[in-house]
């Protein structure tokens, strides 16, 4: 009978890289315990890294969405907020309009006509409002404000009415000046893009397109009545009371139909606010599912990943309290 022996020279290399195998296996299996990720995920999956890598794109391609709807949302509830406070400062400004009608008072009158001046200040400014670094109310073009400031359209309405006497001339004045295709609003108080911002991909294949800009009709409307008592403030008809109370009459009445245009304006953009959120709870909901198919396939078991590593920590003492004691053999003790 043959017994098959090794030379000292061999053994050696052999105890080496019997070594060296385990302390590889044991530093992948550490990797695997502190990430919680396979180290090789190609050998743990059927078909290689085709199948990871397409849900590591797919992962990806979520993140991507999840900015943009997050992004999407915050643009619209931040006009929804704008429109809401544009909402009410309108209708305060139509209460007030009418108790100073009734009032027959010129000192109320002129008030409610300083009261509206600073309203429209705050309209103007909530019209060039911004998020996320984009302009809201003026289209495409959102790197930079909708409107004109509240100074400059005013001094323009003040030229357009500067010969008018009578409270009809002066609405009408008022009407054209931001009505009239290429006219004065046209030119000078609006600035933005004819093109509304979008379309934002939500995921899916659905979009979203912001439904407001501050030369939409409706806002037109609401502005052009406002304005109405706002040169009252800055001297509108002076000395004629009666003139100023049609004038403020005509803005009143304009008011509760722009205020009521408005409301539409705020189911339009609620409208985009439900798609978005719609959107993002799918891309959640789908987010999550591609999470749970990549945890499966790429996640390794941290009790038996610990486990394993303990029996390749045994193995290891062994071989080397094996080692030690052959470097301390002679060869009288081989003998015996």
């Amino acid at each position: 009978m043959s017994i098959s022996t090794f030379g000292d020279l061999a053994s050696t290399f052999l105890t080496r890289r019997h070594s060296t195998q385990l302390r590889q296996e044991m530093t992948r299996l550490s990797t695997e315990l502190s990430t919680g990720r396979k180290t090789d995920l190609g050998a743990n999956t059927t078909g290689g890294y085709g199948a990871i890598a397409g849900l590591e794109h797919s992962l990806k391609l979520m993140s991507s969405h999840a900015q943009a709807t997050n992004e999407a949302r915050l643009m619209a509830e931040t006009t929804q907020v704008a429109l809401t406070t544009i909402h009410t400062q309108a209708q305060d400004l139509s209460t007030g309009l009418i108790a100073a009608r009734s009032a027959n008072n010129v000192t109320m009158l002129q008030t409610t006509a300083l009261d509206a001046e600073q309203k429209f200040a705050s309209i103007i400014s909530k019209l060039n409002a911004g998020a996320g670094g984009r302009s809201l109310f003026a289209g495409a073009a959102t790197d930079g404000p909708a409107l004109a400031d509240a100074d400059t359209i005013i001094t323009e309405l003040m030229t357009a009415i500067s010969g008018e006497v009578t409270a009809a001339g002066v609405s009408s004045a008022i009407d054209d000046w931001f009505n009239t295709p290429g006219g004065g609003f046209d030119t000078l108080g609006y600035q933005g893009a004819d093109e509304s911002y979008g379309p934002i991909r939500l995921g899916n294949g659905e979009t979203a397109t912001l439904p407001v800009r501050a030369n939409d009709p409706e806002i037109r409307t609401l502005l052009a009545a406002v304005a109405k008592t706002v040169v009252l403030a800055e001297g509108a008809l002076s000395g004629d009371l009666d003139q100023q109370k049609s004038l403020a009459e005509m803005s009143s009445n304009a008011l509760l139909s722009a205020v009521d245009d408005t409301t539409m304006l705020q189911a339009r953009v609620g409208a985009v606010e439900a798609r978005i959120e719609n959107a993002v709870a799918h891309n959640t909901a789908e987010q999550h599912s591609l999470e749970l198919s990549y945890n499966e396939l790429t996640a390794a078991d941290p009790f038996d990943t610990a486990a394993r590593l303990e029996e390749l920590y045994s193995q290891l003492e062994a071989l080397y309290t094996t080692t030690a004691h052959l470097s301390k053999l002679s060869f009288t003790d081989y003998m015996r």
